[in-house]
């Protein structure tokens, strides 16, 4: 819904088929994905290992010997098969589904509205052409009191009206044929025709007239998908690391050329301004391409007007060098952000199946430490977490693109989090431990007020 809400303005009025809607949503219910699987394999394996402890299946499997540990075995396999499905999923399955989608979208935003006239309002989505009805008969497609204004850039245009009129299409349905009765259309003559003795306008009068339209831009075409491959979201895992080496490289020379710029506009080395016995080895540290001058002009003697002119070129060449850099400083930025949306993009192919994980040993120890089952309490635990995971996943994000931190921090912050939370879960799971029992620590504030007694 939030999709079809940013969406609707491009959706609307297009006349698109079903099918057209439908295989969108397809491919834009693939981006869910990465947000509904860390958060059904945490709610599961709360319900799972909450049902067998409240059911004490779990206490008669410790009993026999067995660990929690082997007792999370099986699932623990279970969910490592599904995170490298989820791993498979969003290198090779989602970039497709992205620029699938996108190239949908592309093509329905360059759609013209359908054809449809409104009778009293002027219609201008056919280039060169306004038209206004007074009256539409939307079955048969008749219309009356009809006027059309044609203009171009090249011509002055010319006005046609009607008394009445008939929509009919061309067997390709790639041209409207409007044919016209009794009517009059006033066009003005171009320039070479005019005379002194004639007026500008020329009036012709017609019993019939048919005006043709061409309607393919009502149409949806299909573009060429290759020109959506090359953003990050829609390139696998060997693509995105030569693209980022690539864009790497790129940034790093862009940073050479620039400073081979400041140095040759504005490093002046002047000899005299050196000891002599110092002159070749402040050559030698120099940076090549440095401006040398053998001359240097005493403001003292110069006259004031020609004092003015130099400071007046000062400030100019000044004002000019602190553009270029800060113009070099944006470009460089923004070449920076570029290349870490590209370095996001290679780490969130990992972190999906890494929280699956994480989240998997969060909720199966949680679940053996609750000791409950259903849809109620496992439900609460399960969205208290996952908000958790997905508040940390966005401030990370966030904050890459802010520059606060290098991309892999920003992108890991949620598992770096709640992996250590989710070994301290295993560990009290494992150890029969009352982390959520409130009895547990109601004993245990008597005894230490019955000894502070």
């Amino acid at each position: 819904m939030q999709f079809l809400w940013k969406y609707i303005d491009d959706l609307m009025g297009k006349g698109l088929e079903m099918s057209i809607f439908f295989e969108l949503l397809f491919y834009v219910s693939a981006m869910l994905i990465p947000l509904a699987l860390p958060l059904a394999v945490l709610f599961s394996s709360i319900m799972t290992y909450g049902n067998l402890a409240e059911k004490n299946e779990l206490t008669a499997l410790k009993s026999a010997g067995l660990s929690l540990m082997k007792v999370m075995r099986p699932m623990f396999i279970f969910v490592l098969l599904l995170s490298l499905g989820a791993f498979y999923f969003s290198n090779y399955l989602l970039p497709i589904a992205n620029y699938k989608w996108r190239s949908i979208i592309y093509d329905i935003q360059e759609k013209k509205p359908t054809f449809s006239i409104t009778p009293g309002v002027f219609y201008n989505d056919i280039d060169h052409y306004s038209i206004r009805v007074d009256r539409k008969n939307d079955d048969t497609g008749h219309l009356e009191g009809i006027l059309i204004y044609e203009y171009s850039d090249i011509s002055a245009g010319k006005t046609i009206k009607a008394r009445e009129g008939d929509m009919l299409k061309s067997e390709n349905d790639r041209f409207l044929l409007l044919k016209l009765t009794q009517g009059s259309m006033y066009e003005k003559l171009p320039v070479g025709q005019l005379q002194k003795d004639k007026y500008p306008y020329q009036k012709t009068f017609f019993d019939e007239a048919i005006i043709k339209f061409d309607l393919s831009g009502f149409k949806m075409q299909k573009s060429n998908e290759d020109l959506f491959k090359r953003d990050f979201e829609m390139l696998n895992f060997i693509q995105l690391s030569e693209t980022i080496d690539s864009l790497e490289k790129s940034y790093i020379k862009s940073k050479e050329n620039f400073s081979q710029i400041l140095t040759e506009r504005m490093v002046i080395f002047n000899e005299k301004l050196v000891p002599p016995d110092s002159i070749n080895k402040t050559t030698q540290n120099m940076p090549e391409g440095f401006q040398k001058v053998d001359t240097i002009i005493n403001i003292n003697d110069m006259k004031q007007m020609e004092v003015d002119v130099a400071l007046t070129t000062a400030q100019n060449e000044l004002r000019s060098r602190k553009e270029m850099v800060l113009g070099q400083m944006n470009f460089q930025e923004a070449q920076y952000m570029t290349v870490s949306q590209f370095v996001v993009a290679l780490h969130k192919k990992f972190t999906l199946s890494f929280a699956i994980m994480v989240l998997f040993f969060i909720g199966a120890p949680l679940g053996a430490i609750i000791k409950k089952g259903g849809l109620g309490t496992p439900l609460v635990f399960a969205t208290l977490f996952f908000l958790l995971y997905y508040i940390l996943t966005i401030m990370g994000e966030n904050m890459v693109e802010s520059g606060f931190v290098i991309p892999w921090v920003g992108i890991w912050l949620s598992s770096m989090c709640l992996t250590p939370l989710g070994i301290f879960l295993t560990y009290k799971a494992a150890n029969d431990s009352s982390l959520f029992d409130l009895d547990a620590y109601k004993k245990y504030f008597r005894k230490l007020l019955g000894r502070n007694k």
